[in-house]
């Protein structure tokens, strides 16, 4: 693979993971056309932590992978190795892909992932084995950009918001095997951590900003 047309942007990282897979010309043209277009920005930072659904959700990307600053919103990320995002940090041999992390603050039901299935017109084709979350590999006929058609997704829920995520690699990598299984839970694991320390630490600091409340108040201000 040619890694000099992976540029440092969503679209770019889409096209790199597309080529990998031997994907047809469509993405690549959606690339061009693309460059044609949109005009030159100013180089951003990849992150390896960012604050989602207004600081409810810390997401943390799996090791070697950093998030794509310029596809950051309140309820999407996309992640790649850090190298292909030119960060300082190494891949530490993270095989090639590109993740996704969607937000939604959760309804009565917990998501599931039928819905997730149902939502992103995919069909199971095997769960996967691993402990943690039910992760399975999917296929579909619409892949988003020219990505692969098979690929891994998972669901859960963190501090009262459902996550949707999706791990998109190349048909021959090992990220479309147990090595991916478990860069997504392992993602799951580090986010619900992440959220659960910058929550306390959020309570702790309201609770500092409020010292006349007392014992009762300060001691519920961690469970409600």
């Amino acid at each position: 693979m040619n890694t000099g047309i992976c540029k440092k942007t969503f679209l770019g990282l889409t096209t790199c993971v597309a080529l990998s897979a031997c994907a047809e010309g469509q993405s690549f043209n959606l690339f061009e056309k693309a460059k044609n277009v949109l005009p030159e920005t100013p180089p951003m930072v990849p992150l390896l932590k960012a604050q989602m659904a207004s600081g409810a959700i810390t997401l943390v990307p799996p090791s070697g992978y950093c998030i794509e600053p310029s596809s950051l919103t309140q309820k999407f990320a996309a992640m790649a190795r850090c190298d292909l995002l030119e960060a300082e940090n190494g891949a530490l041999d993270a095989p090639i892909g590109l993740l996704t992390f969607s937000v939604a603050k959760s309804r009565t039901n917990a998501i599931s992932l039928s819905d997730i299935l149902s939502a992103s017109n995919t069909t199971m084709i095997e769960t996967m084995t691993g402990s943690g979350p039910k992760v399975v590999r999917v296929t579909t006929e619409t892949p988003p950009l020219g990505l692969p058609k098979t690929h891994l997704r998972t669901a859960t829920k963190i501090n009262g918001h459902d996550l949707s995520l999706a791990l998109f690699s190349p048909v021959e990598s090992e990220a479309q095997g147990e090595r991916g299984v478990s860069m997504l839970q392992n993602m799951i694991k580090t986010s619900l951590d992440a959220t659960v320390a910058q929550d306390v630490v959020v309570k702790t600091t309201l609770v500092d900003a409020e010292p006349d409340k007392g014992l009762h108040a300060t001691l519920a201000s961690f469970f409600n």
